[in-house]
């Protein structure tokens, strides 16, 4: 198979321009400066850390780094790829997805480090986990069914729930704050929206209706709103929605990316991947 990196949609895309040097702000600021690709980020829940992917290693791993920026520390040491990161709630593990065991799995690994565990074990691709807030349960987009769709599994593995049915891609789940919903991603409306659906399986909410690709979820710690990703200006932004649909707020405004959104546990700051420095790297933006 090839790189893990550019499974799925492949949505955080370089842009294949030459950009200015960014400077950092009180408001806004670049966590990573390596010259390698850096993306897929998660905050710890005490919110000290950030933890991401990165190929600076030679192949991807799992990195942390502190959220105000600093040395990173190397997580996975595979020479497979290692990517999309997320944290337990209790901040002990770190789950991601790895093509370690010859097709992509779910994973999990002491967050300072260690011997992973395998999770899922189907011959179907997993990608995207998501921990449930009460730390039992990871969600995951997988096409073990045919199409990808989302699925939970208990954290310490086990039998896999099919929580979506569609034709099209769901992907990138997302739970609510209170463990009752899932945020995803789908086309089955025929371009890429944002929608939600009960944790336990259901009929699934449209948020967004706007013709552009809105990707990649993320709810807000207080439950009210999610984050996402979409090129509805033009460029690849941030973008909010309230949870229960409604107003969209553009968050970010830079021509060279925002991507994969991830809230801070105290809901004031977002950190997402822009390839504004010419590479991609993890950054952080206050809300007002």
């Amino acid at each position: 198979m090839g790189r893990i990196v550019v499974y799925m949609l492949a949505v955080v895309v370089t842009t294949g321009v030459i950009v200015t040097t960014a400077t950092a702000t009180d408001w806004l600021w670049q966590v990573t400066t390596d010259a390698a690709d850096d993306w897929l980020s998660s905050w710890s829940p005490d919110g000290t850390d950030i933890a991401f992917s990165s190929d600076r290693s030679g192949n991807y791993d799992i990195w942390r780094i502190p959220a105000s920026g600093g040395t990173p520390t190397q997580i996975t040491t595979d020479p497979t790829d290692d990517v999309s990161p997320t944290w337990s709630p209790d901040g002990a593990k770190i789950a991601f997805c790895s093509d370690r065991s010859g097709n992509v799995d779910i994973w999990t690994i002491p967050a300072a480090g260690g011997t992973p565990t395998r999770i899922t074990t189907d011959p179907g691709a997993d990608y995207f986990p998501s921990w449930s807030p009460d730390g039992t349960t990871i969600a995951f987009s997988s096409d073990r069914s045919g199409n990808f769709d989302i699925w939970t599994i208990p954290a310490e593995g086990g039998t896999a729930t099919q929580i979506t049915t569609d034709l099209g891609i769901d992907a990138y789940p997302s739970w609510s704050p209170d463990g009752t919903s899932i945020a995803f991603y789908s086309e089955k409306s025929g371009n890429f929206d944002i929608w939600t659906i009960q944790a336990g399986a259901g009929n699934p909410t449209r948020l967004t209706t706007d013709p552009a690709f809105d990707v990649d979820p993320s709810w807000s710690p207080d439950g009210t709103a999610i984050a996402f990703s979409s090129d509805r200006s033009g460029d690849w932004d941030v973008w909010i929605v309230p949870a229960g649909g409604g107003t969209v707020t553009q968050v970010t405004t830079n021509p060279y990316g925002g991507h994969n959104p991830c809230w801070s546990p105290d809901g004031t700051r977002i950190a997402f991947d822009s390839y504004r420095t010419g590479n991609g790297d993890i950054w952080a933006i206050v809300l007002e």
